[in-house]
This record gives C-alpha cells, sequence and structure tokens, in this order.
C-alpha cells in the first residue's frame, strides 16, 4: 500500500496526518495551517512541508525569519528524507510515512495546537497522554484533531464546495467561479444541500481559508482537469479504481490561464517547481508566452539544466514577450549551459541586445573579447562594455577601469625614479618578461641594478609626468601605455634638462595586479650644462652618463667598489662584489686601486670557506683566479686554499704550495708567511722542510701573540727542545700566551707542564690545562685525558673515565680550522 500518513510521534504521544504524493503541509500559528503550534519564534506561517518524492520531503521556510530544525541541523530551506527529526520552538517530533491502511480513508486531518479545549477533542483527538510538567506552556495546551470534509480521488483530497453564504461574505469574485451550469435547477438543489450542510457545521469552530489555501484548491481543480486531458495518464493511474463520478468541479468553472501561471509563480516562490512545472506545461503547449517563460524558469529551479529552457524563452521572446528578454539573456549565459560560447549563444544574445536587453551587453562584451562564437574584435568588446556600464554593470566598469589602472601603473613606476631606494620597482615591474631599456629579458637583479646604477650616476633627479598619455588595449590584461615625461638630473655641475617618452607594455598578473613588462624610453636633451661635452651623447635616460676625465672614471669606479663591499661581512654572496672589483680590473689594467678591495674580499670568502667547506656559487673560483694573476696576495692565497681542499679544482699539494710561496714572495706578508712556513713544516703532499720551516718561523713568531703563529712556532721549537731542554720554558711561553684564544695551544701547553713539569703542582696544572681543552672539543686533548686517567699522571686512576674520553675522542668531529685573519688582520 501507498505510504501516505504522515506521522508526528513526541515524547508522550503520536498524531497523523494525511500528505499525499506531490501534497503540502502548511505549519504555523495560525488557524489555517494544516499543522498549528502556539509560542514564541513561531510565525503565523511557518513553513510548508512539500512531498516530493515518495519518501522525500522539501521543507521551505516562508520567512527568512522562519527557522526549525532538522536532525538536529538549523535552517529555513532543506530537503529531507523519512524518518527525521524535525524542531520547531523548542519541542522535536520524529516523523516518518506509514501505510494508508493506518489512516482515516475520508477525512484529511489537521494537527493544531489551541487555547482551550476544543468541543470535539474527545471524539476526534488522539488518545492523550498524561501531562508533563516540563513542557513548554504552549505544548501543555490539548492537541486536537480536526476533520476537513472532502472526497479521495486517488491520492488526491477533493475539498468541498464551501456554502453560498461563505462565498458571498467572503469575496464577490468567488462568485464568478460558478459555471452557467450551476443555476440550473440540480445546481440549486445541491444548493440547498450545502446550505443544511452549512447549518450542520455552523457549531463547530469557524476557520478562515487565506488566499494561499485558495490558491491551493484551485490548483488541485487544473491538475484533477490535466488528469482528464489526458486519458493515458489516467489509465496509468487509475487503473483498477473506481473513480467518484460526482466531482466537486462541477460547481467551479475553468480557472484562466493568466491565474493559473500566478498561482505557478507562487509556486515557484515556495519552492516547488516540479508542481509548477506540470502545471504549466498544458498552456506553454497551448501557445501562452507568459507560460512558456514560467516554466522555463521552473524547468531551471529544479537544479538541472536542458536545452529546452532555452528554446522555451526562446520562443517566447520570439512571439512578443520582451519581458522574457532577462530571463532568455541569464539562461544562454548561464555557467551550467554547454552551449554557453556557442556560435548559437553569440547570436542568442545579439538577438536580446537587438531588442533592447541591456543585460545582454556585458555577456556580449565577454565574447567579443575572448573569441567565444565569433572572431576576437577588442574594439567591439570595449563598445559593448562601455554600453554595460551605462546599463549599471558593475564588471562592465571593472573592465573598462582596466586602462585607467594601467596609466597609474606606469606614472607611479616614473615617479618612483625620483625615489632613492628601488624598493618599489618589485611592486611594480614583473622582470624577465620582456625588453627593459637596453637588456633583454632581464632577471630582477640585473633590473634593480639598472635602477641603482641610474641613481648612482644621477643623485639628484627631477622626474615629473606629463599630459598626453595613452593606453592601448591588446587584451583587458595586456595594455601598451605610452607616458610623455620632463626631466632634470645633476650630479656636481652637470645639469641636464629635457623631455621624453615612455612607452611600457603593462601585464595584469594572478593577484589581479598591474605590472610592468617591457620599457623603453626616448629622450630629447634641451639643456646641457655647464657644456655639451660633460655628456655623453644618448637617447634613453638610463644611458645618458657624465663625460668623466680619467680621475672622474677612477673615483666614481671606487665609490662603486665601496658601496658593494658594504655590509660584506654578514652576507654569503660575493657575486656582486666579484662583478664590480672584476670590472674595474679590467676598465683600469694600469691602476692598483682596487687591490685592497680585492684583498678584503677574498679574505672574507676565504673565512666563509673555513667555516662551512664551499660557497654559494663554486664558479667565484674563476674570478679568484684572475685576480690572483692580476697582483691580489689574498687572491693567491685562497687559491692555493682551493687547492689544497679541491673544492672548485683538482686537489693539488704542490700547485697549494706554489700558491703559498708565491703570496710570501709578492708582499712578505705575515699571513702569507705563516700559511707557506705550515705547508712546509705539515708536508702534506709535498716533502717536509722542517729547517726551512724553522727558518720562517722562529725568527719572527716565538714571541707572537697570533694564535696560529704561536702555535705553530710551538710545534717548532718542541722539536728543538727534544735536543735542548732549557728550550720547554720557551715553548710553554710561547703557548701560554695564546692558550685562552685557541684551545688546541692550551692542550699542548698542558702536555708540556704534564711531562716537564718541576713538582706535583705544575703536573695538576697541566692535567687540569688538556681537560679543559678536552671539555672545550679538542680530540687530542681528549686522548691525552683518557691516557692521563688510564695511567694515573697528574690524578688518581679511573678506568671509567678513560673510557669515557677515549669514546668521545671517537665520535668527536675535529674542530674546524680557523683562518689567519679570524684573530685579526694580517
Amino acid at each position: 500500500m501507498a505510504l501516505t500518513v504522515l506521522t508526528l510521534r513526541s515524547l508522550d504521544a503520536e498524531h497523523r496526518i494525511s500528505c499525499p504524493l506531490l501534497g503540502s503541509l502548511t505549519l504555523g500559528s495560525s488557524a489555517e495551517c494544516d499543522l498549528r503550534f502556539e509560542g514564541v519564534g513561531i510565525l503565523p506561517k511557518h513553513c510548508v512541508f512539500y512531498r516530493t518524492s515518495e519518501r522525500t520531503f522539501q521543507i521551505i521556510g516562508v520567512f527568512a525569519a522562519a527557522q526549525f530544525s532538522v536532525n538536529d541541523v538549523i535552517s529555513s530551506e532543506l530537503e529531507v528524507n523519512v524518518p527525521f527529526k524535525f524542531g520547531i520552538g523548542g519541542e522535536v517530533f520524529e516523523m516518518d510515512l506509514v501505510e494508508d491502511q493506518d489512516a482515516l480513508p475520508e477525512e484529511k486531518w489537521e494537527v493544531a495546537e489551541t487555547g482551550t479545549k476544543s468541543e470535539n477533542t474527545a471524539e476526534n483527538a488522539a488518545p492523550a497522554a498524561g501531562p508533563r510538567t516540563s513542557r513548554r506552556g504552549y505544548l501543555l495546551k490539548p492537541i486536537t484533531l480536526k476533520p476537513r470534509g472532502g472526497e479521495r480521488l486517488g491520492e488526491v483530497i477533493l475539498p468541498p464546495a464551501p456554502p453560498p453564504e461563505a462565498v458571498v461574505a467572503q469575496a464577490p469574485a468567488a462568485l464568478s467561479l460558478l459555471t452557467p451550469e450551476s443555476a440550473s435547477p440540480s445546481a440549486l438543489g445541491q444548493k440547498e444541500a450545502m446550505e443544511e450542510a452549512a447549518q450542520t457545521n455552523s457549531q463547530r469552530e469557524e476557520e478562515g481559508a487565506s488566499s494561499l489555501l485558495t490558491a491551493g484548491l484551485l490548483i488541485c481543480g487544473v491538475m484533477i482537469a490535466a488528469i482528464v486531458y489526458w486519458p493515458q495518464h489516467l489509465d496509468r493511474m487509475f487503473e483498477g479504481r473506481s473513480v467518484v463520478t460526482e466531482k466537486p468541479q462541477e460547481v467551479l468553472r475553468e480557472v484562466p490561464a493568466e491565474e493559473r501561471v500566478r498561482a505557478c509563480q507562487d509556486l515557484l516562490r515556495l519552492g516547488a517547481p516540479v508542481l509548477a512545472a506540470q502545471m504549466l506545461m498544458p498552456l506553454a503547449e497551448n501557445g501562452n508566452l507568459k507560460a512558456m517563460q514560467q516554466l522555463a524558469l521552473a524547468l531551471r529551479s529544479t537544479g538541472s539544466f536542458g536545452e529546452e529552457i532555452v528554446v522555451l524563452l526562446q520562443q517566447a521572446v520570439a512571439g512578443g514577450r520582451l519581458e522574457a528578454l532577462a530571463d532568455f539573456v541569464s539562461v544562454v549565459d548561464d555557467p551550467e549551459n554547454p552551449a554557453r560560447y556557442s556560435e548559437s549563444a553569440f547570436r542568442q544574445l545579439q538577438l536580446a541586445a537587438d531588442l533592447g536587453e541591456k543585460s545582454a551587453w556585458m555577456p556580449l562584451g565577454e565574447r567579443y573579447e575572448h573569441g567565444n562564437g565569433i572572431q576576437p574584435d577588442i574594439k567591439l568588446a570595449l563598445a559593448a562594455y562601455e554600453k554595460a556600464r551605462e546599463a549599471g554593470d558593475k564588471r562592465a566598469a571593472g573592465k573598462l577601469s582596466a586602462k585607467q589602472e594601467a596609466l597609474e601603473c606606469v606614472a607611479a613606476y616614473l615617479r618612483s625614479w625620483n625615489e632613492v631606494s628601488v624598493a618599489k620597482l618589485l611592486e611594480q615591474v614583473a622582470a624577465g618578461q620582456g625588453k627593459f631599456f637596453m637588456l633583454d629579458h632581464p632577471s630582477l637583479e640585473v633590473l634593480l641594478r639598472l635602477e641603482e646604477e641610474m641613481r648612482a650616476r644621477w643623485p639628484v633627479r627631477r622626474i615629473s609626468v606629463a599630459a598626453g598619455a595613452n593606453a592601448e588595449v591588446e587584451t583587458f590584461d595586456q595594455i601598451k601605455v605610452t607616458q610623455p615625461f620632463q626631466f632634470e638630473v645633476q650630479r656636481g655641475e652637470r645639469i641636464a634638462r629635457g623631455k621624453g617618452l615612455l612607452v611600457c607594455s603593462v601585464q595584469r598578473d594572478v593577484e589581479d595586479h598591474w605590472r610592468i613588462t617591457g620599457a623603453s624610453d626616448k629622450i630629447e636633451l634641451s639643456e646641457m650644462l655647464p657644456g655639451k661635452e660633460q655628456f655623453v651623447s644618448a637617447t634613453s635616460l638610463h644611458e645618458l652618463k657624465p663625460a668623466f676625465t680619467q680621475a672622474e672614471q677612477v673615483e666614481e669606479c671606487r665609490l662603486e667598489i665601496l658601496e658593494q663591499m658594504r655590509g660584506l661581512e654578514a652576507t654569503e654572496d660575493f657575486k656582486p662584489a666579484l662583478t664590480v672589483v672584476m670590472n674595474a680590473v679590467y676598465e683600469f689594467p694600469q691602476e692598483t686601486f682596487w687591490q685592497p678591495f680585492a684583498d678584503n674580499l677574498c679574505d672574507r670568502m676565504a673565512r666563509q670557506l673555513f667555516m662551512y667547506g664551499k660557497w654559494l656559487d663554486v664558479s667565484w673560483t674563476e674570478p679568484v683566479h684572475q685576480l690572483a694573476e692580476r697582483g691580489s696576495i689574498s687572491a693567491m692565497l685562497l687559491e692555493g686554499h682551493l687547492h689544497a681542499a679541491g673544492y672548485g679544482c683538482p686537489r693539488d699539494a704542490a700547485r697549494s704550495l706554489a700558491m703559498y710561496q708565491k703570496a710570501f714572495e709578492a708582499g712578505k706578508r705575515r699571513d702569507a708567511r705563516f700559511y707557506y712556513a705550515e705547508a712546509l713544516f705539515q708536508g702534506n703532499g709535498v716533502p717536509q722542510d722542517v729547517e726551512k720551516a724553522g727558518a720562517l718561523v722562529l725568527a719572527f713568531m716565538s714571541r707572537s701573540k697570533h694564535p696560529l703563529e704561536a702555535y705553530l712556532a710551538a710545534h717548532l721549537l718542541w722539536r728543538k727542545a727534544e735536543h735542548d731542554p732549557a728550550l720547554w720554558q720557551e715553548v710553554y711561553d710561547s703557548l701560554s700566551r695564546v692558550a685562552t684564544q685557541f684551545p688546541p695551544a692550551k692542550n699542548l701547553a698542558g702536555m708540556v707542564l704534564l711531562n716537564h713539569g718541576q713538582n706535583i703542582r705544575e703536573r695538576k696544572t697541566g692535567f687540569a690545562a688538556i681537560k679543559a681543552a678536552a671539555e672545550e672539543g679538542v680530540v687530542e686533548a681528549m686522548k691525552n685525558l683518557s691516557q692521563c686517567y688510564l695511567e694515573g699522571v697528574a690524578c688518581e686512576k679511573d678506568a671509567n673515565q678513560a673510557t669515557f674520553w677515549k669514546q668521545k675522542a671517537l665520535v668527536t668531529e675535529p674542530p674546524r680550522r680557523r683562518h689567519y685573519t679570524e684573530f685579526g688582520e694580517p
């Protein structure tokens, strides 16, 4: 059996009401509602239940403020399958459908909460449960089931004809619904029967019928007429059933088409597009233009898009219904329309525009812009957008504002040339995409350097935007801007004045910001002071330079190097400084002003190499080699370090020693002497030459306070002290001077005291120095300390400590090598 009865279960009661397929129920506090509740927050007409399928209800709030909950979800419109929990006014009901056999077959029931007990409560109400003190006040009132007379036809309950007195009293227009046949004797007999029925029911509580209920009754009559009109549907739906022959529509005349369309518009507003579409189809098939329009809107409201929606609206427009033009444009440009960008869609939009529909100009402009259904044409797109803007379309205003935004972007870029910093360039330029002045696809780094060079060349700049700017739209994301400007630049006594023309390609990026992707300028000089010969002729402001003398050029280059060397200690990127130094070397081969800068740079690079074992870019070894070839002592030493480490070049101990020797012989610098002597003493990869190393070191470094020099001198003295014990004091003195700065020297000094101390106190002092060096991470000190604990030298024997320090020495990485300049300049 069909499920046609909706049950409402609360904690203490169950109520039932008929709800056939495609039927609806109104909930609220008004007496006219199918389900009546009273309380705070419940509107007279709160919401409507539409049964859209066998087990599905669509629940729609009549007003935006009408809130309810379904399965604990608060909403004002949703679709749900039974069973579900429905909450209203603080009470929750369990909703479900039951079979027809559980309902009263001849009556439609309404659940309502009344202010006082109704007279028919006892005979009509469902068995009442005991009172609950926890329920809200309005739910404590008795719930009555009020029968509404009617006759069931299939799944539809036909309302009875109202008594004549009520018809006359409520609306004179209702008398016009009586057909001429209703005035016949049989109709008069029916009238008398109706009067008698009215007198019988006069003792019952009267209810006012709302306009919505009246429209619903009219809709039911139209549906029945549709069933009669289509016998095939009638045969399929009522096969095997006995149809009641006495139908209420005999007292109703056929509802006019205009009223049926208006009723369907109400259904659309209430969210019942399927029901509205079923009622509109016969009217649309008969050529009713308004019905075609509303049927298309109803079909679109169902959530799916079909070609028939466009066809219906196009037929309505072609038939002369201009009111459908706006809807026609809307569905043609609907994002779900598969033919949205086709040629046919373009023709449909053009038709709407020709008929005077202003909303068609915006989508037409988009078709012209992107070439959808038509060849791209920016001029026609601009014209369409202009008409759309006149019609009030904000999107068109946004499109047309692109020209102004591009002009403002170029003007801001031009004004930024007056600023000292180039930081704003990062917000205005997209580098690497086009040609900037004389550079083709420059990186942002190169472009920033170009701007900085112009600022350094002309410390004083006065550049202003002139009138006559023009924007040529290539696409609405790519615009070519021509901006005139005037300028005055100055360096010392040199002043240049003139005018120019800046041409920029401006493009909109993904973040909707306009950025310059290419730029070029052309200038005309009107005045050059003190004379033309003081300037280098140029056609671009970025190429305009003062004509420097040799001395001025050297000073200019020196200042540029000094600028790049600023903050060198804090940076790891040596490329900019290397570049300007190498430029000075090539530009002024006979000058030596660049050598102190080159030595400072190479020492900084050597410290970076000693600390991390690498640079950001291994290719920097080539400019280092070039500087070494041109006489930079620090570059020679750095090249020796590179060959010793095998970084950026093959490992070559002999080449390393040769570079150290070359550096020492070139300038006799102390750091060069140290690295040359150290290489001879260690003999890594080359024959060891202790005697030559001693000759280089002992006469100059035995009393040095530089940690590396003192440590190397102590090693050489150690060898001599093994044959001449009187030298042990000199070894200790050399190491003690730098022990606090250099932990390996502390370890070596401790070993001197431990092995050659004159008393227990000196040996214990030596043990303490070794332990301190071990704790500071000197691996050799850890090994020495382990041996002391193992043999009990200057300490108590402790096998655990001996094992601990031995294992720690095995897992500890040796300290990194320290560069000579870390302890001060050579």
